[in-house]
């Protein structure tokens, strides 16, 4: 057995499981297929859901068959140090931002305004100033991302920042110039911060692109997203940099993650980095001939389309795991979707004018996969020559314009707050997060200040069929300073 293929936490639970003691320990069901009626669809997972038992380590304080587990997928994709995450890509996102901002407190943090609503929250809990960089767009409404020379001119003309946090690749599938980013970091010693959540498959398919390969210093993957792990699964990479020494993330996620961890989620990060190791290259290849099959198919129909990642501008370039569809009678992406639903293909997600495909090595397992999705994209593009298309307001395209800042996260989530509906709530400030989800990116986020241009576009994507995080029942929160 080659020693990338092995799996030590694996192997810590197999022993353990081979004592075959009685179980007097957390949980509850104590391994036992029978205790809830849940398991039986669940095979022999019940046996694995343990706890900190003696040979199986502690995510809190690892020192065995955890810490070698770590340290393996550490050294696979390029990093320092790893450190296992149950709680999403979203507590990797809480503890980068916090290490990075611990030694300064209220100092400034450089963010894209498309960065995911766990970069909020965690401005929040760090009472750190967030500076926006505004998004760039494409006339036909695709976000791209920032550029080196926003970031540049972001760092003279904000001197207190400590750090700057990046989305790579977006949710769109877009990947911004990272290493040029990186770059002026260092040169103006900012600690940078990497939400490669879509992105886990980088170092494996494409290390050239990958974060942690580029020298950044603290990457968040979600590993679920694209790897096979179990969801809720997700890493925090660490790179050790002379010049920005004392990070401990370690610390904050001792304090955010459960102290219960679910060991079937940490064996399927033990699992999920061992079958990539051994099989990276066959699986980019079924990725490669997945997209390749999809863009030939497309090329058939009449009204589907595949975006084509060469029309992006320079220094910009696309994650070839991603399938990016339009509608050429210009469909809205939610007809897209339900065009897609009806034809038994569920998409990542939709928005005014696109629909996502998150493609996956999964996706050509089964010996008819690529068949039967082939076949969907064709009776969904049928359906649509049957669809008349929703009118689509193009000033909706793009995101609302960046709301004035009036309070920090911090200050706007101690004020008390009252709910208004969202018709009247132009001219007062969010208490919390306005969010179109998926994909999970903030329109507004607390103590900012609602816009009419807001308002308007909320009740045009809730009235399209999109979906609003923030609004429940036409009521919207906002701080109450009566």
């Amino acid at each position: 057995m080659s020693s990338s293929n092995q799996t030590p936490l694996i192997q810590a639970i197999e022993e353990y499981q081979a004592k075959n003691r009685q179980r007097q320990h957390m949980p509850g069901h104590k391994g036992q297929k029978q205790a809830l009626g849940l398991f039986r669809n669940w095979g022999n997972l019940a046996g694995w859901d343990l706890t900190e038992a003696d040979g199986l380590d502690d995510l809190h304080s690892p020192a065995g068959a955890l810490k070698q587990a770590q340290e393996m997928l550490a050294a696979v994709v390029g990093a320092k140090q790893a450190h296992f995450l149950v709680n999403g890509a979203t507590v990797g996102i809480l503890a980068a931002i916090l290490a990075a901002t611990a030694e300064h407190p209220g100092c400034s943090v450089l963010l894209p305004r498309n960065a995911h609503r766990a970069a909020w929250n965690a401005l929040a809990l760090a009472d750190c100033q967030p500076v926006w960089l505004p998004v760039q767009y494409l006339p036909h409404g695709l976000p791209l991302g920032i550029t080196p020379q926003q970031l540049q001119t972001a760092c003279q003309n904000s001197p207190g920042c400590q750090a700057a946090f990046f989305v790579y690749p977006s949710y769109y599938g877009v990947c911004v110039d990272l290493a040029q980013m990186l770059a002026v970091c260092r040169e103006n010693q900012l600690i940078s911060i990497v939400d490669e959540a879509h992105g886990a498959h980088l170092p494996f398919i494409a290390p050239d692109m990958a974060a942690t390969r580029l020298g950044a210093d603290l990457v968040i993957d979600s590993w679920h997203k694209s790897m096979g792990s179990l969801g809720q699964t997700a890493v925090l990479l660490q790179n050790d940099r002379p010049d920005q020494p004392g990070l401990w993330p370690e610390r904050w996620l001792t304090m955010l993650q459960t102290s219960s961890p679910s060991y079937p989620l940490l064996a399927s990060l033990d699992a999920a980095r061992a079958e990539w190791s051994e099989q990276a290259a066959a699986r980019g290849l079924a990725l490669q001939q997945e997209r390749e099959a999809i863009a030939e198919a497309l090329q058939q129909t009449k009204l589907l389309r595949l975006y084509n990642a060469a029309d992006l501008p320079p220094h910009f370039s696309y994650d070839q795991s991603k399938a990016l569809l339009y509608s050429a009678a210009a469909h809205s992406g939610w007809q897209l979707a339900e065009a897609l639903r009806q034809s038994g293909l569920e998409p990542e997600f939709a928005d005014w004018q696109w629909v996502l495909l998150l493609l996956s090595y999964a996706d050509m397992l089964p010996a008819n996969g690529l068949p039967q999705l082939l076949r969907a994209l064709r009776r969904a593009d049928y359906i649509l020559q049957q669809t008349p298309p929703r009118p689509i307001n193009e000033k909706y395209l793009c995101q609302p314009p960046s709301p004035q800042k009036v309070l920090n996260p911090a200050e706007a989530m101690r004020k008390p707050i009252r709910k208004v509906q969202l018709k009247s709530a132009a001219g007062l400030l969010a208490a919390g997060l306005l969010t179109p989800y998926p994909p999970g990116i903030p329109w507004l986020g607390p103590g900012e200040l609602i816009e009419p241009e807001h308002v308007a576009a909320a009740e045009s994507l809730l009235q399209a069929g999109g979906r609003l995080q923030g609004v429940e029942n036409g009521m919207i929160s906002v701080l109450d300073f009566a």
